[in-house]
């Protein structure tokens, strides 16, 4: 038998079931591949250690060019790295907890949201981009003046408004539950759905452009592929291969399209000062999150009024809410102003990121943000063991999961205003999706 035929499993076949979602007839006979979520790139484990390999090389750079005070290399630096090695003990002890070797589960579970669930997540996120960039359409110069470099952004001009704004989140709903829908094959999708799903990214590119938020676009992507890998299976070795090294083509990407942009918005300001807006680029890509962490450590340094018990800095949405966070920045005042103050007098304004990390520290103090970055590991590795066993509420809410450790060396995704209006739209879709047998198993054999 030759190596192929060794690392290759025999060709096996799933036997597809009507019941209520129902089965196209080519669904009936659904070869076992290898499925994705056995990549290695998407354990969160092996996500925590990147983060930690990434964080490491902070201690290197050279902070007294862009921030007036540098506060790496120091004890609270160290702390750092102690609550990512504690987030990843959180995850071993989920993931431990939930093996059981003996199981062997040969039907996975497939998300059918109805159309018109779909249809209102679709028109919730369009009617708040309608809303939001209306001035836009009335004044099409301020498009052209970014575009000319006489404009970074519409931030001074175009307002958000909470509560109607934040639907924009509604479309990363409607991307994971349309990529586990396309993945899984649990029923046809309408052509109105995946024009739905184009014009959501062509908004949120727009977005990138005119108001300077290239994390629109990211956890698009990231949340749209996590969701379609939970039922993607790769059936040759040389795919397997090729799956294996994607990783290496992210980051070129994201040096692009980040470079795309610091071309339209800043490049001008800077073409002195740099022999091309690639190394430009790239020095400032890395500065955003070396700058964070430096942030984050100043921001406790300077202050002696920590640990406040808040919750400001671990549900920052709560507090930014229309009515409740009005209540309760009149009652318990805003911690945010610590950091404000902290940026004008330490640091530089300009990049105003603290990580997901230090901010939690500000709040909870040494032991809490321990206990909440060990939890935090936990469910984060229990959301992980769902999604890649099809879990409905494992596929809808580990994609999210992924977008918090991309971002968590510059802010605490699950904190951020953005993540309430997504989570509610991820458990509206989870009530009313129907839950029908997946064509595909669970799990396959490994090669």
């Amino acid at each position: 038998m030759s190596a192929l035929q060794t690392l290759t499993p025999q060709p096996r076949y799933a036997a597809g079931m009507m019941g209520g979602g129902g089965y196209a007839p080519w669904q009936a006979m659904a070869p076992i591949g290898r499925s994705a979520t056995d990549l290695w790139w998407l354990n969160p484990l092996v996500c925590t250690a990147i983060l930690l390999a990434v964080y490491a090389t902070f201690i290197e750079f050279d902070f007294q060019r862009v921030v007036p005070i540098a506060y790496i290399p120091s004890f609270l630096y160290g702390w750092g790295a102690a609550l990512l090695l504690t987030m990843g003990a959180g995850m071993a002890l989920a993931m431990a907890a939930s093996r059981d070797p003996n199981a062997r589960v040969e039907t996975g579970l497939a998300l059918d949201v109805p159309g018109w669930a779909m249809g209102c997540l679709m028109i919730g996120a369009l009617f708040a981009y309608g809303y939001w960039f209306a001035p836009l359409v009335s004044d099409p110069r301020l498009i052209f003046d970014i575009l000319q470099g006489e404009r970074t952004s519409v931030r001074g001009v175009v307002t958000t408004t909470p509560g109607i704004t934040t639907m924009t989140q509604f479309s990363m709903a409607y991307a994971i539950a349309y990529a586990a829908m396309r993945a899984s094959r649990v029923r046809a999708l309408e052509g109105w759905e995946t024009l739905g799903l184009v014009a959501l990214f062509a908004l949120a590119g727009i977005r990138a452009v005119v108001w300077s938020e290239r994390l629109a676009v990211i956890e698009l992507v990231v949340v749209y592929v996590v969701a379609r890998l939970a039922f993607t299976r790769v059936f040759t070795l040389s795919w397997w291969r090729i799956a294996t090294f994607v990783p290496l083509v992210a980051p070129p990407l994201l040096y692009m399209l980040f470079t795309g942009t610091e071309y339209i918005r800043t490049w001008d300001y800077y073409r002195n000062e740099y022999d091309s807006v690639w190394a430009f680029s790239f020095e400032r890509l890395i500065t955003y999150y070396a700058t964070a962490s430096n942030n984050g450590i100043g921001l406790l340094v300077e202050n002696n009024q920590w640990p406040l018990y808040s919750g400001r800095f671990i549900a920052e949405w709560l507090y930014l809410m229309p009515e409740i966070g009005d209540w309760m920045r009149e009652s318990l005042g805003d911690p945010m102003s610590y950091y404000l103050t902290f940026l004008d007098r330490f640091a530089r304004p300009e990049f105003n990121s603290a990580t997901g990390l230090f901010q939690v520290v500000f709040d909870l103090g040494y032991a809490g943000s321990m206990l909440y970055f060990l939890a935090i590991g936990a469910f984060v590795g229990r959301l992980w063991d769902l999604w890649r066993h099809q879990s409905p509420f494992g596929v809808l809410f580990y994609p999210v999961a992924m977008m918090f450790l991309v971002e968590l060396l510059r802010f605490n995704y699950f904190a951020a205003t953005r993540f309430l209006p997504l989570a509610m739209a991820l458990c509206f879709v989870w009530l009313v999706a129907r839950v029908a047998p997946s064509p595909f198993p669970q799990r396959a054999p490994t090669w």
